[in-house]
C-alpha cells in the first residue's frame, strides 16, 4: 500500500491554524505527515527524531509539543514515545473496506499506549 498523507486545503482556513505562527504551522504539518505517521493517527516517534527531521532543537520541540497538547490537537506519551493526533479518525479514516481495516488492525496492535487506542475508538 502506498504511504502518503492527504492534507485538505481547508487546513489553511481552520481558525486554529490561522492563528499559528509559521513555525507552528510547519510543525503541525510535520506531525500530520512525517514518515512515522500512519493510517490510524497514533504512531511511535522520539523527540530526537522530531528535532532531527524538522531542524528544531530539543527545547523548541518540547515547547511545540506542549503547545499542541494544551490546544488539544495531540497527546504525546514520553514513556512509550508515541503520539496521538486528536480527531485523526474524524478527518482521515475512510470507509475503504478490508484493506483499510487490515491496515488499521495491524497498526493498532503495535501501539503500546492502550489509552490512546481507547481514545481513538471512542
Amino acid at each position: 500500500m502506498a504511504k502518503f498523507r492527504k492534507v485538505h486545503t481547508s487546513f489553511w482556513e481552520d481558525p486554529f491554524v490561522e492563528q499559528l505562527t509559521p513555525e507552528e504551522k510547519y510543525f503541525f504539518l510535520y506531525i500530520l505527515t512525517n514518515s512515522c505517521s500512519n493510517a490510524c493517527g497514533i504512531y511511535a516517534i522520539s523527540k530526537r527524531k522530531i528535532a532531527f527531521q524538522t531542524g528544531y532543537n530539543a527545547e523548541t520541540v518540547d515547547k511545540l509539543l506542549l503547545r499542541f497538547e494544551v490546544a488539544g490537537k495531540i497527546k504525546y506519551d514520553t514513556e512509550n514515545l508515541e503520539i496521538l493526533i486528536c480527531n485523526w479518525a474524524r478527518y482521515n479514516l475512510s470507509r475503504g473496506g478490508k484493506p483499510t481495516y487490515d491496515c488499521l488492525k495491524s497498526e493498532l496492535k503495535a501501539i503500546k499506549n492502550k489509552a490512546f487506542i481507547k481514545e481513538l475508538t471512542s
